[in-house]
């Protein structure tokens, strides 16, 4: 089939969503398999209030770009539309029918359904349903409810990482169970080397004296930055001072945790980085004594993947889900105790043999999960696909 994968457009400091999409297109540009994809991206032009006109998708950056070199993708489209609702569905129709493509696969969460071919869509988690007190999702409720509800019963199929997501995805959507395929969240491995002292390097860069905890999350209500705050000075209070390194761009709580921080006075300790380039990033890994996540949302995260892949152990929220994603190869907490989150913090930091069981164990899972191996579940998806889409032309109309 003709697989038009839509990948939005991200930046790289929007974090896991960026890194997910890239870590896909750049495995999808080396799989093997008898489907043909082509890669689409739209950004959008403007502002509120900006002209109308109607989508082109011949004209973005001036031009479609032929893909060469790159195994299974055939073209690479970019277009910029107008932020009006509708324009976006409006332009990928029109680039369906002109490249008559069979599916699609949508990579961003929320986007406009289609019509005219079927559809897979990506949907990273349901917490607006889960846990509607957090602001980042009761604020825009709505929006999400109307975006889900559209979006997931029309699906041809639903790709979510565990059987916890699909059992949400079936409860709140009333989803034929058979169209949601467990397809677990991949982590990339990078191949790291180090010029000289790269761990003392990042840590003099910064200025970061002791031993530290890293936590990369977006400054969300939801991340749980203040318990893991209140953790930090109970350790502190323990006899115990490490140094908390947070990374990742503010979405309207930095300055709360700010305050938090300053309030326990932990401003000797807590290193608030903003947003890092993944070569750094990489480095904070490996030199952390731990990866401490102790984020309220779930089903599906990226950083403890990362960090499997960086041989650095993890400490996680106990969240529904996250066993599952994890296995046995993270300690978990209960996220809204301090007290607990400090004790599993405090053993990780003791045990030594503990953390290089988890480090072993993380390595052995995230070898299991690879951008590559995502893709080639996904393409078992679409060989079932193919045997349903086969029964009409790309030219059909219903009458």
């Amino acid at each position: 089939m003709r697989v038009c994968v839509v990948s939005g457009y991200t930046s790289p400091s929007v974090g896991g969503v960026h890194t997910f999409i890239t870590d896909i297109i750049t495995a999808i540009k080396s799989c093997s398999s008898d489907h043909s994809f082509i890669i689409y991206e739209e950004e959008q032009q403007g502002g509120r209030g900006a002209s109308p006109r109607k989508p082109a998708w011949r004209r973005v950056a001036g031009r479609t770009v032929r893909a060469l070199g790159m195994g299974r993708v055939v073209g690479w489209a970019v277009r910029k539309i107008a932020p009006r609702f509708g324009d976006s569905a409006y332009a990928l129709e029109e680039f369906i029918r002109a490249s008559k493509v069979d599916v699609v696969w949508f990579l961003p969460p929320h986007h406009d359904p289609v019509s005219s071919v079927p559809y897979i869509s990506t949907p990273y988690d349901l917490q607006h349903r889960v846990q509607p007190c957090f602001p980042e999702v009761s604020n825009d409720w709505k929006e999400r409810e109307r975006s889900y509800g559209t979006i997931l019963p029309r699906a041809a199929r639903i790709i979510t990482g565990t059987q916890t997501g699909k059992n949400e995805i079936v409860a709140f959507y009333g989803v034929q169970p058979d169209n949601v395929i467990v397809v677990p969240m991949p982590a990339s491995v990078p191949d790291i080397r180090f010029e000289g002292d790269a761990r003392a390097d990042i840590r003099n860069k910064y200025g970061i004296t002791r031993e530290f905890l890293l936590y990369p999350a977006q400054f969300w209500p939801h991340k749980n930055h203040v318990n893991l705050l209140l953790a930090l000075d109970q350790i502190r209070t323990a006899g115990l001072e490490l140094d908390l390194v947070l990374t990742g761009s503010d979405k309207g709580n930095l300055d709360h945790v700010r305050g938090v921080v300053a309030s326990l006075g932990l401003g000797a300790q807590v290193h608030i980085l903003g947003f890092v380039p993944r070569a750094e990033l990489d480095k904070l890994y490996s030199a952390a004594v731990a990866l401490t996540f102790p984020s309220f949302f779930g089903p599906d995260n990226l950083p403890p993947l990362e960090a499997f892949a960086r041989n650095c152990p993890v400490a996680a929220a106990r969240v529904a889900g996250a066993e599952e994603q994890l296995e046995n190869a993270a300690l978990f907490f209960n996220p809204s105790d301090p007290a607990d989150i400090a004790r599993a913090i405090l053993t990780l930091y003791h045990d030594h043999e503990l953390r290089a069981e988890l480090v072993r164990r993380g390595k052995v899972l995230v070898s299991t999960r690879s951008p590559e191996t995502y893709v080639a579940r996904i393409c078992q998806v679409l060989d079932d696909l193919a045997r349903i889409r086969r029964c009409w032309g790309t030219r059909y109309v219903a009458v």
